[in-house]
């Protein structure tokens, strides 16, 4: 029986496989050797994907080469540095029997309080926030990405002849390769953060409407019945309007009324203000999101408030 391989042995060989793409075109026996390899395991082709993806981010600053891939980095005895790797995987993926059970649709969702990391077979990646949904539709010449619902981070892996588009409700996010995140609650408009690189966001519906281009630290705001608006923000209130992805919540200036607003969507347990006065004071500061309980107590210190809890229910009083 073969040995089944570990995770770092597999991602070893999907960069040894990926340096080989982009030093040179694959010759008919090596073509056949990579689509086997890639048929042997449903590990392999995303490791392929993801070391594929990772070659694209490689630059050359003062004559080294520098890959990072997370916190770790790739060496030069795994990376051949080459200009043809984004055009060259595009193809071998398309061109890949074994890259059929990567197209289609396919959907991936949330429940409240839960986070959830997607790789997709080309090397991008969502993160989705709590209570979200997406659908994923991948074909030969497009990548597109439906958001249901809730809010999703999208890292986009370049690929300039296979356009990777988000729609949310009337709102369509074009990008080639570039990190942003798009927002979709009801009774709000659509809501579109670019964290890296740029893109272009407009109206589904309207085909003559114009498109609006956002850059970097740029958030973009949608509402169903006006214009489409950007407005730069500054790199701290990304970070904060991000933090969801540490499983945090970050506030700068909300009130309190919206700050429980927001509670709810990581928690089945609802933070309940009756007395106006109280939901109008701001909060600033940094908390974990399943936890409206300790959340709650830190307000009541704060302001000099009582707090309940009664079953699913955190009343915050003055009493």
């Amino acid at each position: 029986m073969t040995e089944r391989l570990s995770g770092q042995q597999v991602y070893d060989a999907a960069c040894e496989w990926a340096a080989k793409v982009d030093a040179s075109p694959l010759t008919h026996h090596e073509q056949t050797a990579l689509d086997a390899w890639l048929a042997a395991d449903v590990r392999h082709f995303g490791a392929f994907a993801q070391a594929s993806a990772h070659l694209t981010q490689i630059t050359v600053s003062s004559g080294d080469l520098r890959a990072e891939v997370g916190s770790s980095r790739m060496t030069r005895r795994r990376v051949v540095l080459g200009g043809t790797i984004a055009a060259g995987v595009a193809g071998l993926i398309i061109a890949s029997p074994f890259a059929t059970r990567y197209l289609g649709t396919r959907r991936y969702n949330t429940k409240v309080g839960e986070l959830q990391v997607v790789p997709l077979g080309d090397g991008s990646v969502i993160s989705l926030n709590t209570n979200s949904e997406v659908v994923v539709r991948y074909s030969e010449k497009r990548r597109d990405i439906d958001l249901v619902r809730g809010e999703a981070l999208f890292d986009v892996a370049k690929n300039k002849v296979r356009p990777f588009v988000v729609h949310a409700g009337d709102t369509a996010v074009r990008a080639v390769g570039t990190s942003f995140s798009v927002r979709l609650l009801p009774a709000q408009p659509v809501f579109v953060l670019v964290r890296e690189g740029e893109v272009e966001v407009s109206r589904s519906n309207d085909p003559v409407a114009p498109v609006l281009r956002v850059v970097k630290d740029t958030r973009a705001v949608a509402p169903p019945d006006a214009p489409i608006k950007a407005k730069p923000v500054q790199v701290a209130e990304v970070e904060r309007a991000l933090a969801w992805k540490r499983g945090q919540i970050a506030f700068h200036g909300e009130t309190l009324a919206a700050a429980a607003e927001e509670f709810a969507r990581y928690s089945d347990i609802h933070i309940r203000i009756d007395d106006p006065t109280i939901g109008r004071e701001k909060i600033t500061g940094l908390f974990q999101a399943g936890d409206p309980i300790g959340f709650s107590r830190a307000v009541a210190v704060s302001f000099d408030l009582r707090v309940q809890v009664i079953d699913d229910e955190i009343r915050i009083s003055r009493d």
